[in-house]
């Protein structure tokens, strides 16, 4: 099979936006790294520009793909073609992907890393190149960081999951020690994403998963909530945010870069804001529900 690698330079707001365009095109690989092509999973690392780079079978990139991602990002961006010999792309992709850890107990490795988890850390399996979150992106290393220190085994709390995407964040909160999950996002590609990353880190079981307004009917409110989608969508979602955390609950939320935090604050008028974390450009903004 002939494949061809897209290379897009792309600033840092337009990079979520991006990423899921790409995969949702039928990427069989997305990839980002800083401008000078390092690769973006080391923890704190963040770029104002990355270069992402997609891989497509020849025969299956869309001839659209320029238009998709204008339409995705409302502004056009170049794109750079490269054909890839077919033998070689995946060991190569591979190697720029380590295992990598975050906050005390999680360690986030790709499946192919067979490396354990060193000791005293929960392993959570998630491959980079997946829509959605790998880990590797700071606002989903921001909630995963939130999620280590907030919930643990001994009280077992329930967890929702807003905007699940791969699952990242309601499996972590799983092997963390909730007493059950749920992930939450209104595209099927995230839904299954979710299963399938809940089944092969073991914890299909304490994982449900469901569009938004059809998986919260009759569910919560919760005592704990992380939600990591952009800063608009967090705004218009206050009401909807505040009254599926419980009363003296806790609710996480990122997505957010640093400019953005006090005008997603202000929209929170029942969460008494108890601390705001940051990496790079992105803001992690975490509090209590008060009534």
């Amino acid at each position: 099979m002939e494949w061809i690698e897209v290379r897009i330079t792309v600033p840092l707001p337009k990079l979520d936006a991006v990423e899921e365009a790409l995969a949702a095109a039928g990427a069989a690989s997305v990839a980002v790294a800083g401008a000078d092509d390092q690769p973006n999973f080391e923890p704190g690392a963040a770029w104002g520009t990355n270069l992402v780079t997609a891989l497509f079978s020849a025969a299956g990139i869309p001839a659209d793909l320029e238009d998709r991602l204008a339409a995705a990002t409302g502004e056009v961006l170049a794109l750079e073609r490269v054909p890839v010999e077919g033998q070689d792309w995946a060991h190569a992709w591979k190697a720029r992907f380590g295992a990598f850890p975050v906050g005390e107990r999680l360690w986030v490795r790709p499946s192919w890393v067979k490396d354990p988890a060193p000791p005293g850390r929960v392993e959570l399996i998630l491959d980079p190149g997946m829509a959605f979150g790998t880990g590797q992106h700071e606002t989903t290393r921001l909630c995963l960081e939130w999620l280590d220190a907030r919930v643990h085994m001994d009280e077992a709390p329930a967890v929702l999951d807003y905007g699940c995407g791969s699952g990242i964040l309601a499996i972590a909160a799983a092997k963390l020690g909730a007493s059950r999950v749920l992930g939450v996002d209104n595209d099927p590609l995230a839904l299954e994403a979710t299963r399938n990353n809940a089944a092969m880190n073991g914890v299909p079981d304490r994982v449900a998963v469901g569009a938004v307004e059809e998986g919260l009917e009759g569910e919560g409110p919760f005592p704990r909530v992380v939600a990591n989608i952009l800063s608009e969508t967090l705004v218009e979602l206050a009401d909807a945010l505040t009254a599926v955390t419980a009363p003296g609950g806790e609710i996480s939320l990122s997505g957010i870069l640093a400019p953005q935090a006090e005008r997603v604050r202000a929209a929170y008028s029942g969460i008494r804001w108890t601390r705001e974390a940051r990496e790079g450009e992105w803001v992690r903004l975490d509090g209590v529900r008060e009534s």
